[in-house]
C-alpha cells in the first residue's frame, strides 16, 4: 500500500504539537533547572516553523510505502508493554528481554538466527541494560529504577 503525503509540513506541525505539549507541562522550576530544556524548545520550534514553511512553499508530496509498517506496529507495542513492564518489575528485569528481542528481531530480516545469535543479542543486553543501570545509579545518582516486585 502507498500513500502520499507532503512529510515535511506533517512533521513540523507534529514538532510544533510536541513543543507545545512540553511547553506548557515544564513546571515551576529555577532558572538554572529550566535552561536546557528551554533549549531544546527553542530549537524544536524553530525545526517545526522551517519545516512547516518549507511543506507550505516547496513540500511535494512524497510517496510512502506502508508495506514494512507491520514489524513497525510490532516494535512500538513492544516498547509500550516494556515501558508498562519497567514500572512492576523494574528497569534491568523488563530491559534485558526487550534489548535481545529487539535486536533478534532486527538480525531474523538479515537470514535465518543461529544458537549464537541469541547468546551475542544476550550478552550485548545485559552490557548495554547494566551500564545504563550502573551510569544512572552510581554515576548520576539517580534511583528511578526500583520496582514494587522486586
Amino acid at each position: 500500500m502507498h500513500i502520499r503525503l507532503n512529510a515535511e509540513l506533517l512533521s513540523g506541525l507534529f514538532g510544533l504539537v510536541l513543543a507545545v505539549i512540553f511547553y506548557l507541562n515544564r513546571g515551576n522550576v529555577g532558572f538554572l533547572s529550566s535552561v536546557f530544556p528551554n533549549t531544546v524548545l527553542v530549537i524544536l520550534g524553530t525545526i517545526s516553523v522551517v519545516l512547516v514553511l518549507r511543506g507550505f512553499v516547496a513540500g511535494e508530496p512524497t510517496t510512502l510505502a506502508l508495506d514494512g509498517a507491520g514489524s513497525v506496529l510490532i516494535g512500538i507495542a513492544v516498547m509500550a508493554v516494556w515501558w508498562l513492564g519497567i514500572k512492576y518489575v523494574g528497569f534491568v528485569t523488563a530491559s534485558v528481554p526487550l534489548f535481545a528481542g529487539l535486536s533478534l528481531v532486527m538480525k531474523r530480516r538479515a537470514g535465518p538466527l543461529a544458537p549464537r545469535d541469541y547468546l551475542v543479542a544476550l550478552a550485548v543486553a545485559l552490557v548495554v541494560v547494566g551500564g545504563f543501570y550502573w551510569v544512572f545509579s552510581e554515576v548520576l545518582g539517580i534511583r528511578p529504577f526500583r520496582a514494587p516486585l522486586l
